[in-house]
């Protein structure tokens, strides 16, 4: 598999400097497959904030690693996060992770810092795929996820792997049972059975959703 722009000019710095793998990802902070993930092409799109903790261990700024391979600057009152093909994760692992970041988009700011107190870094932009939460969300609409709310302490709409699949769905908690229930808005569509919350892996809460018109 051919190396990234961004891979290419790790790997060159590495060089230069005498830093293998390992020693890179220690001085990194990181672990060590997320240094070779990134090097052998599996993870094409890594998170910034990895990208930035690999700028600062190889002594250089961000900009110089991604160089025009990735843009990465906004104008100062607007800030970009990453959009991610959540069907792509379906399956076993991570439900959103660096490989599947298919490229930014960019918020305000000011109106970002009115519903959320997460970094850009912490939140994710996905698709909505069918129809099982409409009239709520429609299959296709954007929804930005803020992946620091990753126990569902209250009721509201989620990203979360449940078995293979991973889901939006809305979660009803039920803190006397120390139950939660995945349940669709749409009415077509069965509640599954409660379950504990230790069963369901929570990605983050949905905070914000973008439908087209027309």
């Amino acid at each position: 598999m051919e190396m990234s722009p961004l891979a290419r000019e790790i790997a060159r710095r590495m060089e230069a400097a005498g830093l293998g793998q390992k020693a890179l990802a220690l001085k990194a902070g990181l672990n060590e497959t997320a240094v070779r993930d990134i090097l052998v092409g599996k993870s094409r799109h890594p998170r910034h904030d990895t990208v930035e903790k690999l700028a600062g261990a190889l002594g250089c700024a961000i900009g110089e690693l991604l160089g025009t391979a990735r843009p990465t600057q906004a104008p100062d009152d607007f800030v970009l996060v990453g959009v991610y093909d959540v069907a792509a994760a379906a399956g076993e692992g991570i439900i959103i992770e660096g490989e599947y970041e298919t490229g930014k988009l960019a918020f305000r700011a000011d109106w970002l810092r009115t519903v959320t107190r997460a970094r850009p870094v912490e939140l994710a932009v996905v698709t909505v795929r069918g129809d099982s939460m409409h009239p709520t969300l429609a299959d296709g609409d954007t929804i930005l996820v803020d992946l620091t709310r990753r126990a569902p302490l209250a009721d509201g709409i989620y990203v979360v792997r449940y078995g293979e699949y991973v889901l939006v769905k809305r979660l009803l908690i039920d803190p006397v049972r120390r139950q939660v229930t995945i349940a669709c808005d749409n009415p077509s569509y069965p509640r599954l059975s409660p379950v504990r919350p230790d069963e369901i892996d929570v990605a983050g809460r949905v905070i914000w959703l973008g439908r087209r018109v027309g």
